[in-house]
């Protein structure tokens, strides 16, 4: 065999055990890439079940969704998790547990109307918020919507109105 030959084949094969060792280590999502997701995630919070449609991957970094004083007098616990899409789209579930029932008004600042999504009752409200990415601004309302059920109250904050929609359904 020449010289050609010999690294032509240790290369080959070199670069074979690279790729297997990357396709190994690669996140489990389809193609390697965080910003897929498998199929939908069924998520534990507070005792209860959510499922986040297939596209977000969860994040650290989630924003902190406050309450008004009156409110967090009667907060037990508190779990809350976010979730991206793109780096743009953002998705956050927050379930407070709390100590009895409490008025949900009493969340109302004067920004929300009272909505049913899928026969869940609750207090919803859209704003505008402007995201950014490198130097790609995005501007794209967020939609907020809040609900008792049983001893729990969910806040839930999301830029597309059918992930809401669908959580709920």
């Amino acid at each position: 065999m020449d010289k050609r030959t010999i690294f032509a084949v240790t290369f080959f094969l070199l670069s074979l055990i690279i790729l297997v060792m990357a396709y190994e280590g690669a996140p489990e999502h389809y193609g390697g890439s965080k910003y897929q997701t498998p199929s939908p995630k069924n998520v534990e919070m507070g005792n209860m079940n959510f499922t986040v449609t297939a596209g977000f991957f969860e994040d650290d970094d989630h924003q902190k969704i406050n309450l008004p004083d009156s409110i967090s007098s009667h907060v037990v616990d508190r779990h809350q998790k976010s979730f991206r899409q793109n780096e743009i789209l953002l998705l956050d579930i927050a379930v407070f547990e709390l100590d009895g029932s409490i008025d949900l008004n009493d969340l109302d600042d004067g920004t929300f109307a009272n909505k049913s999504i899928n026969g869940v009752e609750g207090l919803f409200k859209t704003s505008k918020v402007t995201t950014s990415t490198g130097l790609v601004k995005n501007s794209h309302p967020r939609y907020y919507f809040n609900y008792v059920k049983g001893n729990n109250l969910v806040m839930v904050q999301c830029d597309s109105l059918k992930t809401i929609e669908g959580m709920l359904s």
